[in-house]
């Protein structure tokens, strides 16, 4: 009997051909054939995410959510029919759901630290280029914000993910920048204050012996006093400052004056002591010449053109430079992790050498001839330096 044909099974082969069409017939095929290849495709899936944390970088993890978000739609296909795996197909959705639910948790998670080590480099990048070969200006207190900004968000980020290696990396760097910037920012300041208080302490002493005719020994005393006390502070203002040189210039005209005036009190006391006569008699003989120093007012004027020229000048050799800048900065901001080598600068660097400064009017009408003097430092990110692409150090 099992060796007899079976007449009847063309029949039904014939019928069915001429009910569904051999189109039609094919494309259930394939697509009962898709469904057994997204039911096999499930374990090697549920394989390759079965330890998360052991994923190498975010680009894989993105793959890997993809392949499962495909997986699903293929499995949501099969049908509630007899001879379809339609049980097995809802048995791996929710299986590969909740895997899906890890991942993307996973994925935010990274994309959130990811995220802030770009929010940090950018900061890190503007906070350098308002240093980069500048004098000090109101720019470094912006840039010790943008460095203290950076800092902050990078210790935001975990130390498990893709970009934690970087990130403590990125802090030691970014910290050295801030302590220096702000160690900069302070000697400026302490010499600003020593340098405004020499200034008034000198305009009082000049006050005091302004009429020579008038004068007295207490007077030219407390003068002596004033002047030795404006010399103290502009000996103290940091020779690396941007007041350096107008210290040093203000200081040989209150030398000049400390020594008038010591005189004077000399000569008036060798008066006293040789004659039996009033004070008066001994101070009106008394020459005094005294230069007038220059008010505060007009030496920060003057301060604030002499930056303002070199900034002028930095700025232009920056812009000159800042095609290879641009081209970094693109590919800093790629998804690729590969970029970030490590390799750090010392984050602060200085350059020798000097600038020129065209000769220019103050308030007063006084000209002041052209001169040179020290160039401003160079100053790098260290953070930067590790971008792909190299480093601008």
């Amino acid at each position: 009997m099992s060796g007899k044909k079976k007449p009847w099974l063309p029949i039904v082969i014939a019928a069915l051909l001429s009910w569904f069409g051999v189109s039609k017939i094919l494309q259930i095929t394939k697509d009962y054939s898709a469904h057994q290849q997204a039911i096999t495709d499930v374990q090697a899936i549920v394989n390759e995410n079965s330890n998360i944390n052991s994923i190498p970088n975010l680009d894989a993890l993105k793959a890997n959510q993809t392949k499962i978000q495909q997986t699903l739609e293929k499995l949501k296909l099969v049908p509630n029919l007899p001879g379809y795996p339609y049980q097995n197909a809802q048995n791996q959705i929710s299986q590969l759901n909740q895997l899906l639910a890890k991942l993307d948790s996973k994925i935010q998670f990274e994309e959130a630290a990811f995220n802030n080590l770009q929010a940090a480099l950018k900061l890190d990048e503007e906070a350098a280029i308002l240093v980069q070969d500048k004098a000090y200006s109101n720019n470094w207190q912006e840039a010790k914000g943008k460095w203290q900004q950076a800092i902050s968000i990078l210790e935001k980020i975990p130390t498990a993910t893709y970009v934690s290696d970087t990130a403590k990396l990125g802090i030691s760097s970014v910290k050295r920048n801030f302590n220096d910037v702000d160690k900069v920012i302070t000697s400026e300041q302490k010499s600003l204050q020593n340098f405004s208080s020499a200034v008034e302490l000198a305009q009082k002493a000049t006050s005091l012996t302004k009429d020579t005719t008038l004068i007295t020994l207490p007077e030219l005393l407390n003068a002596k006093l004033q002047w030795q006390q404006a010399i103290n502070l502009l000996v103290n203002v940091s020779s690396a400052t941007n007041l350096s040189l107008k210290a040093q210039s203000q200081l040989s005209i209150y030398r000049n004056n400390y020594r008038q005036v010591s005189n004077a009190i000399d000569e008036i006391k060798k008066c006293l002591t040789q004659k039996t006569s009033f004070e008066s008699e001994c101070t009106a003989s008394v020459s005094l010449y005294i230069s007038p120093p220059e008010t505060l007012t007009a030496l920060l004027e003057d301060i604030k053109k002499e930056e303002d020229a070199n900034n002028q000048i930095a700025s232009s050799e920056f812009n000159s430079t800042s095609g290879t800048s641009s081209d970094t900065s693109d590919e800093s901001s790629s998804s690729n992790y590969s970029g970030y080598s490590g390799g750090y600068s010392s984050g602060y660097r200085s350059h020798s050498g000097s600038v020129s400064v065209n000769g220019y009017t103050r308030r007063d009408g006084t000209y002041v001839n052209s001169h040179t003097r020290s160039a401003p430092g160079s100053r790098v990110s260290g953070f930067g330096s590790f971008r792909s692409g190299g480093a601008s150090s």
